[in-house]
């Protein structure tokens, strides 16, 4: 599927975005690296996709100006209404999933469904002091294999986003989040990685007791980029959610495990 780049002016910010497809919209919140991926080709074929470079991240330009990751999800929700008048689909992986969190509870009357990837705003795991761009990359993979399939970000991106997500993350930015699970409505679907050394096992737990309409799926050995090592069982938990919310595999105080 080929993905048309283009910009859109958002709280300040301009907003890069890549736009294909047709259908219900579904908005993107990416980790830089992981745009170009089999889930993106396979909503594509079912569903206007907008995926978001959020600024500070990838390519644009450092953001000094969003001080929490409430901030940056004021920004990807303008984005978001600019892009399209429809309520929409929201995904969000790693720290975009964190950001998607927030918008969803900021932009409630936008949000119709919410899907997290991997995400890291709950309980994530200390990282490495001063881990370089491939030791970082390794870590997101079950199996070494799979990180070398793939590259790692440049030393200057990564240096870039590792302070900026610090940086936002750092005024209790978990327990902020957490007391406002329970304000989520939308049917939200959160999957993770059996293997996930970035992300503790339990928070799984928490997101499934705070947030009403919850499911939980966990991907046997993936690590946190399950796109990389088992993107069949990605797409197919992601699209079958996208297209049943609640009645997704089983009821929502169930976990679902994906074999």
């Amino acid at each position: 599927m080929v993905f048309t780049e283009g910009t859109v002016d958002a709280a300040g910010f301009s907003v890069r975005y890549w736009e294909a497809g047709q259908g219900r919209p579904v908005i993107m919140l990416d980790q830089t690296g992981w745009r170009n991926t089999m889930l993106h080709d396979a909503l594509a074929e079912k569903y206007h996709i907008f995926s978001l470079e959020l600024p500070g991240m990838g390519d644009s330009a450092v953001n000094s100006t969003s001080q929490t990751v409430g901030d940056l999800a004021t920004v990807a929700a303008a984005a978001a209404t600019t892009l399209t008048s429809e309520k929409y689909t929201l995904i969000g992986s790693s720290f975009g999933a964190n950001v998607a969190l927030c918008q969803a509870i900021q932009s409630p009357h936008q949000v119709e469904a919410l899907i997290l990837v991997s995400p890291m705003a709950i309980l994530p795991q200390e990282s490495k002091a001063n881990a370089s761009s491939q030791e970082a990359h390794s870590m997101m993979f079950a199996h070494e294999e799979n990180a070398q399939k793939f590259n790692p970000l440049s030393a200057e991106v990564f240096a870039k986003e590792t302070e900026f997500m610090a940086r936002l993350s750092a005024v209790g930015h978990d327990a902020l989040v957490e007391a406002k699970l329970g304000d989520i409505h939308c049917p939200t679907l959160a999957i993770f990685g059996k293997n996930d050394r970035l992300v503790s096992s339990e928070s799984a737990r928490v997101y499934r007791e705070k947030i009403p309409n919850n499911n939980i799926a966990i991907v046997y050995d993936a690590g946190h980029c399950i796109v990389g090592d088992r993107p069949e069982a990605l797409v197919n938990s992601v699209i079958d959610y996208a297209e049943h919310w609640e009645t997704f595999i089983v009821g929502h105080k169930t976990g679902v495990i994906n074999p």
